[in-house]
């Protein structure tokens, strides 16, 4: 009769479906960085092309081959020469002949009716689930959005598929070599392979099944899945499922001590052990009776020096008597849930005649206990023994003696015990390892049941990485795309895009916010109120599988696009600041200019000489003591500047922007109908003024797309000369689109190392692996970098998990920062980044920049500009107006 916990096996491991779909989850996260395996997160990828068909030139092509090999170093063509020049006429024409076969233009017809073209697809961490009761095949759930580009000529398919596609894989193994190769392949029944469109896709059931067919075919032709060759002590030979979803197992039998398989092999599994834990392993009672040696406790009751009581004489008085044992029955285990039983019948015999003979009879309850820190089992005794016996052995003695012997005889068999848990728990480690170094699969509980012995426990890994919320340009620049966005180890539900719009004829501070929820398209069309001053933000929401195969709702903070500014000047950045700001949207009439302020953009190039084509800037000074020094610019361009290649700044005195918007408007005589094209920064540190050299005010100077200064005006500007002037200089470029700012890193990368000082503590970015890092770069003059710090100081005094934070300082000195220290009162370290050596490493353009530095030393997060404190419900971190690269 089959053991109900491990059929006609002596062991069995089985592991919950769940924490094999937490393996496979960290082979999703895998897909962030070099790693042996991984799964892919996001993929461009050809379908529909026809395979690549070989010429058939069967044993000649082999014979080719080898002339090759023993001749190395000859091409194709140098064979042939050699072969058909050498040879005898006749053979010489066969050769010519054999040879044509390789240049045969190979024609491929294909039908009217053919799906080709390119597809890009976002794919979430896949799960699995096996039939109940097979062992041949798994099933493989994956969420997967797709955009579709057809090739010219051949049949569309739905631009936007999202769904699931469910596809069965039979698995098998092979004898190969010394060992077993594990051979995977779709399967070959259609209906095994499905597509099921979300709910709300707006996919038709025929466009649906489409698809279906489409994957099918994808699947079998073109997704290659290599035979896997099992090592050669690789136990894990077979496998069934049991149970159903959410609570199925996978079983995977063992045969210990070298026991021969079953002959009911996988049939005689039936029963789940394992609970609510992560993976269990059972051993027969049959087989931990063979690892409890009773014959050595039987010998070692025998083998005992006679042992002598004292009885009283028929004739008086008492003796001591002397008495020899041995077992008269047992001993015996008997498995009860909870404990082992080790039962007997001690016959204690004399030779003396007048002396009666005896007994001892016991029964002691043995437990395994498990150490949780060393993780060892061991065999111990319950309590002490229950004993009966004859009236003249004292029970103390009595129990005294099977205390002993039982405790002789768990020692001796404590390695044999030990040592296959110990096995199982290496096997199991060894396994899981190979899908995730980091898994660790630990004991927890153990239980002895009336059929044998389970150990419980559970699989851990390291924690899961924060998602990752990148936006890119696709169609030309004519759309945004969140591709490259994904949850480690999860999928997205749905995309949340925001953006400031602006109409034809708003100010660059009259900008609208826009909200558009996604669940089906990771491709943002660029809406027609997206100018160059314009944000686009986006904040992703989804599931996550935890490392023990639990399902989390999680979401990705708000990370925001900015424009680059339009253009760029072959500067040195530490030489002084020469940034335009970028705005909040919606500013109200009575609001300080400098409060709605999110940032200032460096318009340093970070590579100097890059020839990138850029619009003609015109710079103009104004002077701050006059009423509406703008009159004479707004009359030369117009409302809207007749060439859309010109880029226009205006730079007004520090200070200007403590005014409220309605004063600044009506002091520069900017229209309330705004000029969009128009962009107004503050001179601060003096920065304009010492680039251009400026003497006199107001003053104007315009360099064209080349990046070349051709021409200048001190003083006010003539409308007539300004226009002749925009004829003669202003040059063709590139029409304006919105081109995102970038870091030299990403989310995912390895953060750049870095060294830095403050108050006599030196730190150093490699040595503080393990711990969470928060970089933010700022500038004193800046309304937006203080302002960051100061939410910094607040997350540093009132989350005790905050992450240890560094304010990089990108002035040109350091006696600011004290100063800034004070006023702020900041606790964390403040550090002067001379010649903004780091600030360049990373790419710094924006001020401030926050960027946050997981535990493994990736970067997890970019915010250009300042936070949000406003951020959607539930998010775990602010969301940024600034950008994420």
């Amino acid at each position: 009769m089959s053991n109900p916990l491990t059929g006609d096996y002596t062991a069995v491991v089985q592991i919950a479906m769940r924490q094999l779909n937490g393996l496979l989850g960290t082979l999703h996260q895998n897909g962030g960085h070099d790693a042996a395996l991984k799964l892919l997160h996001s993929a461009t990828t050809r379908i529909g092309d026809p395979p690549r068909r070989h010429p058939e030139v069967g044993a000649f092509g082999d014979w080719v081959v080898a002339y090759q090999k023993a001749a190395p170093g000859h091409g194709m063509a140098d064979v042939r020469s050699l072969v058909t020049a050498t040879a005898p006429p006749g053979a010489s024409t066969m050769f010519t002949d054999a040879f044509a076969g390789f240049d045969q233009d190979w024609e491929i017809e294909l039908p009217p009716d053919v799906v080709r073209g390119r597809a890009k697809l976002q794919v979430s961490a896949i799960t699995v689930t096996v039939p109940p009761g097979s062992s041949t095949a798994v099933v493989i759930h994956a969420d997967v959005r797709a955009q579709y580009y057809p090739d010219p000529g051949t049949t569309e398919l739905p631009p936007a598929v999202h769904g699931e596609l469910r596809a069965t894989f039979d698995v098998r193994q092979t004898p190969h070599g010394t060992g077993r190769r594990l051979i995977i392949q779709p399967s070959a029944q259609d209906a095994e392979i499905d597509f099921i469109p979300a709910s709300g896709s707006g996919l038709t059931a025929a466009a649906a099944s489409r698809v279906a067919a489409e994957v099918r075919k994808f699947l079998r032709e073109s997704v290659s899945l290599l035979p896997v060759d099992l090592p050669d002590d690789f136990v894990f030979t077979e496998f069934k499922g049991l149970g159903s979803v959410p609570h199925q197992v996978v079983a995977l039998p063992l045969q210990l001590a070298g026991a021969a398989a079953p002959a009911n092999g996988l049939h005689s599994l039936t029963q789940s052990f394992i609970g609510s834990s992560g993976f269990g392993f059972a051993v027969s009672e049959e087989h931990v009776r063979t690892l409890v040696d009773i014959d050595a406790i039987r010998q070692a009751i025998t083998d005992r020096p006679p042992i002598k009581f004292t009885i009283s004489s028929i004739f008086g008085g008492s003796a001591s008597v002397e008495y020899r044992l041995h077992f008269s029955s047992g001993p015996s285990l008997t498995f009860r849930n909870g404990v082992i039983e080790i039962a007997g019948r001690v016959a204690a015999v004399t030779d003396t005649v007048w002396a009666p003979n005896g007994f001892v009879g016991f029964t002691q309850r043995v437990v395994l206990v498990l150490n949780p820190t060393t993780q060892a089992i061991t065999l111990q005794r319950a309590g002490e023994p229950d004993v009966d016996k004859s009236w003249f052995i004292p029970h103390s003695r009595a129990a005294n003696i099977v205390r002993v012997e039982i405790d002789n005889g768990l020692d001796a068999n404590g390695d044999a015990v030990r040592r296959v848990f110990d096995d199982a728990r290496g096997t199991l480690n060894k396994g899981v390892r190979t899908f995730d170094a980091g898994a660790t699969a630990s004991f927890t509980a153990i239980n002895i049941t009336v059929d044998g012995v389970v150990v419980r426990g559970d699989i851990r890994s390291l924690a899961r990485l924060a998602p990752v919320v990148e936006i890119g340009e696709t169609h030309g620049g004519a759309a945004f795309t969140a591709l490259q966005s994904w949850i480690p180890a999860g999928g997205i539900d749905r995309f949340v895009w925001t953006w400031v719009e602006h109409s034809e004829t708003s100010s660059i501070w009259s900008g609208v916010e826009r909200t558009l929820v996604d669940e089906h398209r990771f491709i943002l069309p660029k809406p027609a109120g997206l100018t160059s001053v314009s944000q686009v933000c986006l904040r992703i929401e989804g599931t996550q599988i935890t490392p023990t195969g639990q399902q989390v709702s999680i979401a990705g903070g708000t990370t925001c696009q900015v424009q680059e500014p339009e253009f760029a000047l072959d500067i040195p950045p530490w030489w002084g600041p020469l940034t335009v700001p970028f705005w909040r949207p919606a500013i109200a009439d009575d609001n300080p200019m400098r409060d709605a302020i999110a940032g200032h953009l460096s318009v340093q190039a970070n590579v100097p000489g890059d020839i990138r084509i850029q619009p003609n800037t015109l710079v103009y000074f104004v002077d701050g003591r006059g009423d509406r020094p703008l009159d004479p610019l707004l009359e030369a361009l117009g409302p809207v500047p007749s060439s859309s290649s010109l880029a226009v700044t205006v730079v007004v005195p520090a200070g200007t922007f403590e005014a409220t918007r309605r004063e600044v408007e009506d002091r520069l005589g900017l229209p309330r109908s705004g000029a969009p094209w128009l962009h107004l920064t503050e001179d601060d540190e003096d920065g304009w003024t010492k680039t251009f050299g400026v003497s006199n005010l107001p003053s104007m100077y315009l360099i064209n797309a080349r990046r070349e200064f051709v021409w200048t005006r001190e003083g006010e500007p003539d409308p007539t000369e300004v226009v002749a002037v925009l004829d003669k200089y202003v040059a063709p470029s590139a029409p304006a689109s919105f081109r995102p700012l970038r870091l030299t890193v990403s989310p995912g990368d390895t953060a750049i190392d870095a060294t830095f000082e403050d108050g006599g503590h030196h730190y150093a970015l490699h040595r503080m692996r393990g711990r969470r890092i928060l970089l933010t770069f700022w500038q004193s003059w800046s309304a937006p970098c203080l302002a960051e710090l100061q939410r910094l100081q607040r997350l540093n005094r009132e989350d005790h998990k905050v992450p240890f934070i560094v304010g990089i300082h990108g002035g040109a000195t350091s006696e600011s920062i004290d100063h800034v220290r004070r006023r702020l009162g900041l606790s964390f370290p403040l550090v002067q980044d001379h010649q903004q050596r780091m600030a360049r490493r990373y790419g710094i353009r924006c001020w401030p920049t926050t960027i946050t530095i997981d535990a493994d030393g990736r970067v997890d997060h970019i915010q250009l500009g300042v936070a949000h404190e406003h951020g959607p419900p539930n998010d775990d971190r602010a969301s940024a107006v600034g950008v994420s690269s």
